[in-house]
């Protein structure tokens, strides 16, 4: 996959640079059209179920991501293994990506659950409905993404 590729390259690239917050330059659909990976990165789900935590509960979008993050690789896996087991060593997560990255994010002290965020269980039907509305980005998901499947990953992350 030419994503995985492009995402893989561009890590490395970054690996050695330390651990500072990215600072935005200019605008972002030109950011975002120079990184092909960004677009065609098996982690498309990723985005479309963390908008609506990040807009309905106010929470930093990228913090939205990594509470769903885990959940949508696992869902994601069987269509995309071969791709995350290239990328797992690169992050250092070991033979399984979804569980290196939860690791990750548990040691980084971030909120583990959508629970820890406040999100209610009796929030997750309105989560799905505006992640099904992310249309632009679950087109470009390894795997497709009912709502029934949209409803299991959000109750995984809860």
């Amino acid at each position: 996959m030419r994503g995985a590729a492009a995402a893989r390259r561009q890590y490395r690239a970054r690996r050695g640079r330390g651990r500072r917050p990215c600072r935005p330059r200019g605008d972002a659909a030109r950011r975002h059209a120079r990184r092909p990976g960004l677009r065609q990165c098996p982690v498309a789900a990723v985005h479309a179920l963390a908008y609506p935590i990040g807009g309905l509960f106010h929470l930093p979008y990228g913090l939205s991501n990594a509470l769903v993050l885990p959940h949508v690789l696992r869902f994601n896996a069987p269509a995309a293994a071969g791709e995350y087991a290239a990328l797992a060593p690169l992050a250092g997560a070991g033979a399984d990506l979804a569980d290196g990255l939860a690791a990750l994010s548990s040691r980084l002290g971030l909120p583990q659950r959508l629970r820890d965020v406040g999100v209610a269980a009796a929030d997750l039907p309105r989560c799905v409905e505006e992640a099904m509305k992310q249309t632009g980005l679950l087109v470009n998901n390894p795997r497709p993404v009912t709502e029934a499947d949209a409803r299991a990953i959000y109750e995984a992350a809860w």
